[in-house]
């Protein structure tokens, strides 16, 4: 237990692991525990997208929309093999959301993010370009694009690079407490082993006020609301490699996206829950998205034609409005315990782990005096 680690960091999620690689890249020294698999819990139950938020702009949340789209040009060119653009269609109604609307939407989608080797949006006639996908009544599309990935893969290479430059990564090993001894954190592990660390960051996602109050003890200061995404995968829907955004009459937005080849990912709710450990779709959920399908696609599904499910547990900042209009931009909760730092992280999505990951680095620039380096991880691509 001689050594002192810089960075000790609860959580092998997206968060957890590109922390991990960023900080060890700069020459500090990292260790990070995970009860599970790196990337096995909410990084591996996402919708596969590293989106700018195409309905986030609704909310009118232009600055985590614009960084969204930044980072999705810098996570195309790191992980590219890992990754590929994919055509989103819009059918249009006029029931939900104007044309005008939804073109402003794009042009803002396009343009916020600056510079993009990402095609630009246009509109469509979908008799003409899809006749044998879609209901005829859906005459206009809009077609947009975004990033399609791998990411429990994206969350084991950051991990992976991270270990290259010796981060201590241990998985299937729970922290059970974590206190101030001499002047330095104390992390007792599940396997008896005890690590200590100048400085402690929780990124434990969904479990993140669990792990505060059980295994640190500390109160949260900030109250989280557990939303759970949904998916359902049936056997592949329709031929053509692209991708559609349903928009239901609630003003919720589903996605039908092919999946592994021979497959269609169909998600996501979002239903309120009480514990991260709920990670079962309901009846209700599965007849949601079954219904807002059906409500577009000429072929008609059922829950027959379901081969699986999966669901995601999202922490989300408590702001007290309904769950989709809940922000998805993330919230740094830094405490001094006894003259030592502890970052507690809370929200953030996919797609603006990497800048996170900088931001958290920036905000704990004055505890970690050994840094060797500045920002990198936009450059060196992951493999």
């Amino acid at each position: 237990m001689s050594k002192v680690f810089d960075l000790f960091i609860i959580g092998g999620g997206i968060n957890g692991a590109g922390i991990a690689r960023d900080a060890a890249g700069r020459g500090l020294s990292v260790c990070l525990a995970d009860k599970g698999e790196i990337g096995g819990a909410t990084s591996s139950w996402s919708t596969k997208l590293i989106h700018g938020g195409l309905r986030y702009l609704e909310n009118y949340e232009f600055k985590l929309v614009r960084e969204s789209l930044k980072e999705r040009e810098i996570v195309y060119k790191i992980a590219r093999h890992i990754s590929k653009p994919i055509p989103f269609i819009i059918p249009h109604t006029d029931k939900i959301r104007s044309a005008w609307l939804i073109k402003f939407g794009l042009l803002l989608y396009d343009n916020l993010g600056g510079k993009t080797r990402i095609p630009k949006s246009k509109t469509l006639d979908l008799n003409k370009k899809f006749p044998n996908i879609l209901k005829e009544k859906y005459k206009t599309g809009f077609q947009y694009y975004d990033i399609q990935i791998d990411d429990k893969k994206l969350t084991k290479l950051n991990a992976k690079d991270a270990k290259r430059n010796n981060a201590k990564i241990l998985e299937y090993n729970k922290v059970k407490k974590a206190e101030i001894i001499n002047n330095e954190w104390v992390i007792s592990l599940q396997n008896k082993k005890k690590i200590k660390s100048k400085v402690l960051i929780n990124a434990s996602g969904p479990w993140i006020n669990e792990t505060l109050h059980k295994s640190i003890k500390i109160k949260s200061k900030n109250k989280i609301r557990l939303v759970k995404g949904s998916h359902i995968i049936t056997k592949k829907l329709y031929k053509e490699d692209v991708a559609f955004t349903f928009q239901n009459t609630d003003k919720r937005i589903i996605f039908v996206i092919p999946y592994k080849k021979k497959f269609s990912l169909i998600g996501t709710t979002e239903v309120e829950v009480k514990s991260p450990e709920n990670t079962v779709i309901s009846k209700q959920e599965t007849q949601y998205l079954i219904r807002s399908v059906n409500n577009y696609l000429k072929k008609q599904i059922s829950k027959k034609d379901i081969v699986d499910t999966y669901s995601g547990i999202r922490p989300l900042i408590e702001d007290f409005k309904e769950a989709s209009k809940v922000t998805r931009d993330y919230v740094f909760d830094l405490n001094i315990v006894k003259k030592l730092p502890l970052l507690n992280i809370y929200g953030g999505k996919l797609t603006t782990y990497r800048k996170l990951s900088e931001k958290v680095l920036i905000d704990l620039k004055a505890f970690l005096p050994k840094t060797k380096k500045g920002p990198w991880t936009d450059k060196k691509k992951l493999f």
